[in-house]
């Protein structure tokens, strides 16, 4: 004879399992896209653009690093962590054509150890070319910073400038490289 409460306790546990393992599945890879790129792809790229890339031609004694290498050496103990993340321009603007951003960018977020405000927090953000290959990244071309200094928040359009700002802030980090001419 068959018993109904356990028929009915055993499709609840398949329910359920099957739920779980579909939430599983769903939290491991959102799939949120860009302009046809995923946003994990932007953020990637990011992260290992080599500093050269987006220096305008300009030779520094750091050329070699890539993006994340440079930024942890920069912010040190000062930065609790950074959070890499990808989508649209956060940093761009209509005042200056130069601002306007692109269709594909990616920030880093530095959520500082002892911020001046909840607002402090700096961040850097990468443009990124029309990619030509679907699907993937296109080359990265400009950098935009933005962090409260000494005068309030200050905008940037060069790396170099960012670190001058975050120099003049927190200090020189141990080890920095210096350029003879600045």
């Amino acid at each position: 004879m068959r018993r109904p409460d356990l028929w009915i306790g055993a499709a609840a546990l398949a329910g359920l399992l099957a739920l779980a393992v579909g939430a599983a599945a769903a939290g491991r890879s959102s799939g949120a896209m860009r302009k046809g790129v995923p946003t994990a792809a932007l953020a990637a790229a990011a992260r290992a653009t080599p500093v050269k890339a987006i220096d305008y031609d300009q030779v520094h004694c750091d050329a070699g690093l890539t993006l994340e290498a440079w930024l942890k050496a920069l912010v040190g103990a000062h930065a609790r962590a950074i959070v890499w993340t990808a989508g649209r321009c956060v940093l761009a603007n209509d005042v200056n054509p130069l601002d306007a951003g692109s269709d594909w960018c990616a920030q880093a977020t530095v959520t500082l150890a002892h911020p001046k405000s909840r607002d402090d927090a700096p961040m850097i953000e990468i443009y990124f070319d029309k990619p030509s290959i679907p699907g993937r990244p296109g080359p990265a071309y400009a950098f935009r910073g933005e962090m409260v200094t000494a005068d309030g928040p200050d905008y940037t359009r060069f790396r170099k400038d960012f670190e001058a700002e975050w120099i003049e802030r927190f200090g020189a980090p141990e080890g920095a490289c210096t350029d003879p001419d600045g």
